[in-house]
């Protein structure tokens, strides 16, 4: 069976996960009310995204080799985490990273203060 209530359960769990992670709330119907999957406060750090959550039972392979591959580049002891950059022809470039990853990172640029974070960049920085 493909979709269906399993598939729906699935993903609302996964909302719910992200959801924990962020220290936000999974938004209910999200998908018709627009405004992102996760609601989050003005004030916690994850609110300056818009997040969309998506479980599947397998990822793109050139995603999880590529993201594989950069865990293997980082030598036993070196303390860098793996990171994934990729873009379409003419587009914008995505980054990939393991989330808790990612929380380190943030909460430790958190501790510095906003005056030592990097600002968030403006629309045409970004294209």
């Amino acid at each position: 069976m493909t979709g269906g209530r399993s598939s729906k359960l699935k993903g609302s769990t996964f909302e719910r996960e992200l959801a924990l992670a962020l220290g936000g709330k999974r938004t209910p119907l999200s998908g018709a009310s627009g405004g992102g999957d996760i609601t989050l406060q003005p004030d916690n750090v994850w609110h300056a995204w818009s997040w969309e959550a998506k479980r599947r039972a397998t990822l793109p392979k050139m995603i999880t080799d590529a993201l594989a591959q950069a865990e293997h580049d980082v030598a036993i002891g070196d303390q860098r985490r793996p990171a994934l950059a990729m873009r379409e022809d003419h587009g914008r470039t995505i980054a990939v990273f393991y989330l808790e990853d990612l929380t380190r990172w943030i909460e430790a640029i958190t501790e510095l203060g906003p005056s030592n974070s990097p600002t968030q960049p403006t629309d045409k920085e970004t294209r």
